[in-house]
């Protein structure tokens, strides 16, 4: 998978050539600093990445050849994923927002006017209360959804989906590597925990 580039150069508001440096990094959580081509540092980028999945469409004509990280679009700013922090102590009001996304808190920005107050919620995993199905048996070393279902005798391999994201919820299973397929599509492969 191509990842994002640490240092890169871009006018992406008409105002400039402008150069983005990353800052920090954890997981998919990111901080790039942003400077004018006069080296003067106008802010911050805080964001989490997304990723573009081999064979999706690109602008302009064809299609994407292996899965890449994407830099956040300008439509993205200031809403759940990403935002801009500029002025007094900017790196330090970023290094928050990026040290609370990495623990998992998402700012609620306050939309009513003159409110200048962030508060934060911790993100819930929302994991439904009904039972795996009885008597379904995990494979002893790492599986796809379909080995699953074989191994269980179930012929649709769809039914056990539900299962499969129970478990994972439930920190049962983990996602493992992928399986490269002679048809071009890998396939996920999960593990118990």
């Amino acid at each position: 998978m191509k990842t994002l580039q640490q240092t890169f150069d871009k006018n992406c508001d008409g105002s400039g050539t402008q150069t983005f440096t990353q800052v920090k990094r954890d997981g998919d959580v990111c901080l790039y600093s942003r400077t004018s081509d006069k080296g003067t540092v106008i802010g911050y980028e805080v964001f989490l990445t997304h990723i573009i999945k081999a064979g999706s469409a690109m602008k302009g004509g064809g299609v994407e050849t292996e899965d890449r990280e994407a830099y956040p679009g300008k439509s993205a700013f200031g809403r759940n994923n990403a935002w801009f922090v500029g002025g007094v102590n900017a790196l330090e009001r970023a290094t928050d927002r990026f040290d609370k996304l990495v623990k998992g808190e998402r700012p609620v920005i306050k939309a009513e006017e003159g409110d200048d107050e962030e508060t934060s919620i911790p993100v819930v995993k929302v994991v439904s209360a009904t039972p795996i199905k009885e008597g379904l048996t995990l494979p002893d070393g790492p599986f796809t959804q379909k080995e699953l279902a074989a191994f269980n005798h179930i012929d649709n391999y769809k039914q056990v989906y539900s299962d499969l994201q129970k478990m994972l919820a439930r920190g049962i299973l983990k996602h493992g590597a992928k399986r490269e397929s002679t048809r071009g599509k890998s396939a996920q492969l999960f593990v118990r925990v």
